[in-house]
């Protein structure tokens, strides 16, 4: 791809009105094509009120289509994973998460991840490449067409309804992609989606927090695993650049809706980082007014070193939590048939294209 061609994906109402006048068409006709694009339907061929000669255009002048769809992978659960492949070769993954009052679509924000979690699967693939704003919004807008080709059974919810940046990388490591894309996500002329809906997971990149809460106060979720800085150190090594003392000092200026909570995101680790002296030091460190706790199964994949902890010791865990007036759950995990849950994404390399 040629990284100065205009993206159809992540173009305003107006960027796409100068371009159809340009090309010598009226200008409403921008408005017909932001609304196929809206839909997920980014082949001008399949843009039916679209006069031919502009569809041409379109084809010749922008980069309508930037994923191609390798793989889909379906769980018993409803989960769907994608694969998809970018014109450079790589791939990514892409996961839609649907119950019966919403259907959540997990997106990648970068091919490998630039930080070295032991615990993710992703960890272990290196870091290849930021994802264009582009990039970004064809993850949601090819989720939505496939629900319209193939939809989700009567008891799930078959219409996007939320976003996560919880994919593959480390969203605030990628900010030109996310923050164009975020806008793109919540404009009245782009998908529409409320800030209340879409949700940003970072390991903690503290000035990039700030920045985020300056540009785009979506919902805020931090990957924690650890309140203990010598244990974190490990688990997030973004935490040996800023440890937990920044953190805290970070997330108490985070601006948050009424009645909305950052999530501390606490992936449960048997004997790493369950035992009592992480329970006092999560305890210690949690602002409850502010933040709620999320412990999440560990979802193992192959060749991976550590261990989950038990359910039991999960439940026990979180009820102490919630007995000092922490609000804590236990996350469900989805789609472990098919490697799809939490940590678990990591794509396959380069394909020929």
């Amino acid at each position: 791809m040629n990284t100065d061609t205009p993206q159809l994906a992540s173009l305003s109402l107006n960027d796409l009105k100068t371009y159809v006048m340009a090309w010598d068409f009226p200008a409403f006709r921008a408005k017909q094509i932001l609304d196929w694009r809206n839909k997920g339907i980014l082949n001008p061929d399949d843009m039916k009120n679209i006069p031919q000669d502009l569809r041409n255009q379109l084809q010749e002048k922008l980069y309508c289509n930037p994923l191609t769809l390798i793989q889909r992978q379906c769980s018993e659960d409803g989960t769907r994973k994608y694969l998809f492949g970018l014109q450079s070769g790589k791939t990514i993954e892409t996961v839609l998460i649907p119950d019966a009052e919403r259907a959540t679509v997990c997106i990648s924000s970068q091919v490998g991840c630039v930080l070295d979690c032991p615990f993710c699967h992703t960890g272990t693939q290196k870091f290849e490449a930021n994802l264009t704003a582009g990039e970004i919004i064809a993850q949601v807008l090819a989720v939505k067409e496939d629900l319209r080709n193939n939809p989700l059974s009567s008891d799930l919810h078959d219409q996007v309804t939320h976003i996560v940046y919880m994919g593959m990388g480390e969203p605030m490591a990628n900010e030109d992609g996310v923050h164009t894309s975020l806008k793109i996500l919540m404009a009245n002329d782009g998908l529409h989606i409320s800030r209340r809906r879409i949700t940003v997971s970072t390991s903690g990149l503290i000035p990039q927090i700030h920045r985020l809460g300056e540009k785009h106060p979506v919902n805020l979720a931090i990957s924690l695993h650890s309140a203990l800085n010598h244990k974190r150190d490990t688990l997030v090594p973004i935490n040996q650049k800023y440890p937990l003392q920044q953190l805290r000092a970070c997330l108490n200026q985070y601006p948050l809706p009424h009645q909305r909570h950052i999530t501390l995101e606490y992936l449960m680790l048997d004997g790493i980082n369950d035992r009592e002296e992480d329970l006092k030091a999560i305890i210690k460190f949690v602002n409850p007014e502010r933040e709620r706790i999320n412990l999440i199964r560990f979802n193992d994949y192959p060749g991976s070193p550590y261990k989950g902890t038990p359910t039991a010791s999960m439940d026990k865990f979180a009820k102490h939590l919630i007995s000092k007036g922490i609000r804590a759950t236990v996350r469900r995990s989805r789609g472990q048939d098919i490697m799809a849950a939490c940590g678990q994404l990591k794509s396959s390399g380069m394909i020929k294209m």
